[in-house]
């Protein structure tokens, strides 16, 4: 990672922080956080909205921290609220289903919302995170 990569280092080193004491509250412990590199910034059909995504068989997310036209950082409580989803994955897997002759498989199932939800009231809960929800 190039120093020129990082666009707002005190945002991505709160971040940091705040992820850490996310894991400490939802006893996840061992994951990494990544944030979401573009090649180019704010150039190009900025087609990919995506907030983040984690592969299950690594203990890594990765997160745009940025909005993807104007490289804004985005909102603390919109990034943890994409850490919750992200780290929900972990807790309850992709499900197989069948449907006629086919396995489908079902990434957000109901379970997992359930499990997003308890997340987020979580860090709503938390003494030092509340104050970067809305209520």
């Amino acid at each position: 990672m190039a120093v020129s990569d990082i666009l707002d280092p005190r945002h991505e080193a709160l971040v940091e922080h705040l992820f850490q004491r996310v894991l400490v509250v939802l006893d996840m412990p061992g994951f990494e956080l990544r944030p979401l590199r573009r090649r180019v910034r704010g150039v190009g059909k900025l087609r990919s909205f995506a907030y983040g995504y984690t592969r299950i068989g690594e203990k890594s997310v990765t997160i745009d921290l940025y909005t993807p036209r104007t490289c804004k950082p985005r909102k603390l409580d919109a990034i943890l609220r994409v850490v919750c989803h992200e780290l929900a994955h972990h807790q309850k897997p992709p499900r197989l289903y069948r449907h006629w002759f086919k396995l489908v498989r079902m990434i957000h199932h109901p379970p997992f919302w359930t499990q997003y939800r308890r997340n987020v009231k979580k860090l709503e809960e938390d003494e030092m995170l509340k104050v970067y929800f809305r209520i």
